[in-house]
């Protein structure tokens, strides 16, 4: 057995990129339906507890539907794996029993939560990281072929060969770092052509440089990760087939199955042609090539004919066939207009006569055609200069308060405090309270004690008015505004009279103090 190195590792992985294309679709289609459903459950999960003002409601289901689908998706990477060791063997892949796949679902639950913490751990104490990665790879397909003794097989796999399997990962690490690099330039690359060759304003073209966020980078980070995923699965499958291959030679017998089915592959397709051979008539064989000779794609490719006489007739008649038309043509140009080169005397026909209505009736069209371009282009410009006049007289946007793009900016403090009565006095103490509370944003807005933005939420202006603020009174008459306009807005319980004057006093109060 050849000693294995560090440029083995390249090799390792050039190999799984191909076994990668060598699988079947159902392969991947379970890679798919594993792993798809965990990865947006996952940027749900992470978007949901950075944002939501929800977070700590939902945070008991959501952690228990997304450890469900952390161990499906595990369990659909080991059949992966799986499917990968059997090519190698030469074996066509196949789908587990029911009962291994609970066993294995059971077993990626219990082991695959410790992979952080202990290769964190291997690195700390210098053990070799490579052979933990490949532990956890492992198991998931070791659990698969049998009952017991996978932990042990597992470890025993991922101790072999640590120092091609860490230029491996370091290759890996390298192409996650540059797609993880291109992801993230996406996000503002993506949007600006949008604007720039099709005139779409997105939401992510607004936010601009406000993108460069945690939630941004942890997003990028998962779909980075999921996409190398299927890759990391192959080259598990390919360091564990050859640590087996050391002990009993399953290398050789793979390369053999593989031998003999491209051979079986040759005699299939050999044996009919001798079956069927038999003598071949000539005269049937020159008719035959005779009939392929005329075929449009080789005719071009015999011998010409003497069709000098057919071709020069066929120009002769083309050529005059001109000469007429361009006889018949300047016949009428003299009917219609005349020929000067007759002598005065010549008495004119009734065409002269026609053709001098003619002139008047063009010149009269010109003189129309002109006409009417002045009085567009007049039009034109009187248009134009009404909005000037108009713009003198300023008139208030109409708002919609139910609409969730409404910012605060939008109208004076004392316009959104006119709406919020207006909409109490007819009953619609929802969109009052929404009215109020852009109208106390808008007055920290004026005061400078906040910037607004559309892209902000009520939390993230709380914490700006924190930073410059120092009065706790006014701190915590803001913290209640929040939670009774977001309990009314986005809650589901009614908004009535009594709370529309609670927040309305509790804007007031921050008011003065502020």
């Amino acid at each position: 057995m050849k000693r294995v190195n560090g440029a083995e590792g390249v090799w390792r992985l050039e190999e799984a990129c191909g076994l990668m294309r060598e699988l079947p679709a159902r392969s991947w289609s379970i890679w798919l339906a594993g792993s798809l459903p965990y990865t947006f459950a996952l940027i749900d999960f992470v978007l949901e507890m950075s944002r939501s003002a929800f977070a700590a409601e939902r945070l008991v289901w959501k952690s228990f539907l997304l450890a469900l689908l952390f161990g499906l998706k595990h369990t659909a990477q080991a059949v992966f794996t799986r499917d990968c060791l059997r090519l190698l063997r030469g074996e066509l892949p196949s789908a587990p029993s029911f009962e291994a796949l609970l066993r294995t679902f059971f077993v990626q639950l219990f082991w695959q939560p410790l992979r952080l913490p202990s290769l964190a751990a291997a690195g700390v104490v210098l053990f070799p990281v490579p052979a933990f990665a490949a532990f956890f790879r492992n198991i998931g397909p070791a659990a698969l072929d049998r009952e017991r003794g996978f932990v042990r097989e597992s470890w025993k796999l991922g101790l072999g060969d640590t120092r091609a399997h860490a230029v491996s990962l370091l290759l890996f690490t390298a192409a996650w770092l540059l797609l993880f690099l291109n992801l993230a330039a996406l996000w503002f690359v993506v949007p600006m052509l949008l604007k720039a060759f099709l005139g779409l304003q997105t939401d992510l073209g607004r936010l601009a440089f406000r993108l460069l966020n945690a939630s941004t980078f942890l997003v990028t980070l998962v779909v980075s990760w999921v996409l190398l995923e299927p890759a990391h699965n192959a080259l598990a499958a390919v360091r564990a087939f050859y640590a087996q291959a050391r002990s009993d030679g399953e290398d050789l017998r793979g390369a053999l199955r593989r031998l003999a089915v491209l051979a079986a592959a040759l005699i299939a397709l050999c044996l009919p042609g001798f079956a069927q051979q038999q003598e071949v008539d000539p005269a049937a064989l020159d008719q035959k090539i005779e009939e392929v000779l005329r075929e449009p794609e080789f005719a071009w490719r015999a011998p010409r004919e003497d069709t000098d006489s057919a071709t020069g007739d066929g120009l002769r008649r083309i050529f005059e066939s001109i000469g007429k038309a361009v006889e018949w043509f300047f016949e009428m140009w003299k009917k219609l207009f005349g020929d000067d080169s007759k002598p005065p005397t010549q008495t004119p026909s009734t065409w002269s006569i026609d053709a001098q209505v003619l002139k008047w009736v063009m010149i009269v069209a010109a003189a129309l055609a002109l006409i009417s371009i002045g009085i567009v282009l007049f039009n034109r410009k009187r248009d134009k200069a009404k909005p000037a006049a108009a713009s003198a007289v300023p008139v208030a946007p109409l708002v919609d308060l139910s609409d969730e793009n409404v910012t605060p900016d939008q109208k004076p403090e004392d316009e959104w405090l006119r709406m919020a009565d207006d909409c109490a006095a007819r009953g619609e103490y929802r969109l009052a309270m929404r009215a109020v509370h852009l109208a106390g944003l808008r007055y920290l807005g004026e005061k400078g004690y906040v910037a607004l933005q559309p892209a902000k939420t009520g939390h993230e202006y709380r914490r700006e008015f924190e930073r410059r603020v120092r009065e706790s009174a006014a701190l915590e008459g803001y913290a209640n505004g929040l939670r009774q306009y977001e309990v009314a807005w986005y809650g589901f319980t009614g908004a009535g009279a009594s709370e529309f004057s609670v927040l309305r006093g509790t804007w007031e109060e921050l008011r003065r103090h502020a």
